[in-house]
């Protein structure tokens, strides 16, 4: 009896460590830094500590605005233009308790109203009353712009991974329209209309694209930059020419076809085009957030794009290692 309860616990544990450990895409570069240690009869070299940037907490992003009050708003004229109506709504019940993505939506609301309403009464004292609202929610709603994007649920979602796996190289990675809302909303202000911002906030919360995508770089140039770092150790034992045996080379010439340009090099083109898809969002969002603290070393790294350089210089210098070795020991790559 002791020992079935042994194998189930087990049997169990052995479940429980294939749900943790089915990461496709670290499967990748673990079995080609292995293969790599094995044809030089060394050991792999771990990948550095990671330089992720966690997401600030949301009590350190979001910025107070000041409310704002509204006199002369029982008039007849402010309810032909719809500006009494919505006003009305806001302060109902349910209008108190919304969330930040239909608090964006109501200002924004607000401001094509009052533009509306300012063409269409003839009042004096009201139209200057307007006019001052006009000019105090012109001015805070990009303070209401960030604060949707850095306290919503949404965007904490979108911009938080929701695994500790990788993107998985062999799974189709549909994005399209958390794409299109990202794009939607990082043009937002410059580009305002009559559409209903609530439509954004789907599918920018549930298709988790840019937390995935961001983590899914960082830990691909952590661990092409260890298996790099490793070829440059064992360079010397990899010897070419005349009179030499060139087994291990010949072995290395396989491992790269097979692991890397068959398996690493398509996955890295993968996160390299994902990351390219979303650029002139990420990079409007940044124009827009790079300068609000604490974002801005969260905003600099991904938005603007350094974690991105660094995934690019890690593909560029192991590349450089390979063309190196090939040239070293006479093999010619491509046409």
């Amino acid at each position: 009896m002791r020992l079935k309860r042994t194998v189930i616990v087990i049997t169990l544990i052995g479940m429980l460590q294939g749900c943790f450990d089915d990461d496709k895409a670290k499967g990748l570069f673990v079995d080609y830094s292995e293969r790599l240690a094995n044809v030089v009869e060394t050991s792999p070299i771990p990948p550095s500590e990671s330089r992720a940037i966690k997401l600030p907490r949301k009590r350190d992003l979001v910025v107070p605005i000041e409310d704002t009050r509204m006199g002369l708003l029982d008039a007849y004229e402010l309810r032909q233009c719809g500006l009494f109506q919505l006003i009305a709504d806001r302060n109902s019940i349910l209008g108190k308790v919304q969330d930040a993505f239909r608090q964006l939506n109501y200002e924004l609301a607000l401001l094509r109203t009052l533009n509306q309403c300012l063409e269409d009464v003839t009042s004096e004292p009201l139209s200057s009353e307007l006019k001052r609202i006009q000019v105090v929610k012109r001015n805070q709603i990009h303070l209401v712009y960030w604060n949707t994007f850095a306290s919503s649920d949404a965007w904490r979602s979108q911009l938080t991974p929701p695994s500790i796996s990788m993107i998985s190289p062999d799974t189709p990675f549909a994005h399209s329209e958390a794409l299109l809302a990202i794009e939607s909303y990082s043009s937002l202000l410059a580009n305002p209309s009559s559409r209903n911002v609530l439509e954004l906030q789907e599918p920018i919360e549930k298709q988790r694209y840019l937390g995935a995508l961001f983590y899914s770089m960082d830990e691909s140039t952590r661990w092409l930059n260890a298996a790099t770092e490793q070829l440059e150790r064992d360079d010397a034992r990899v010897l070419c020419g005349k009179n030499r045996n060139t087994t291990r080379f010949t072995y290395l010439q396989n491992v790269f076809s097979t692991f890397f340009i068959d398996g690493v090099q398509p996955y890295l083109s993968k996160i390299n085009g994902l990351y390219l898809d979303a650029q002139p969002s990420l990079v409007r969002l940044h124009q827009r957030f790079g300068e609000m603290p604490p974002f801005t070393d969260y905003s600099a790294a991904y938005f603007s794009g350094e974690h991105y350089d660094e995934f690019q210089d890690a593909v560029k210098n192991h590349v450089a290692y390979w063309q190196t070795l090939f040239k070293r020991c006479g093999v010619k790559i491509g046409r």
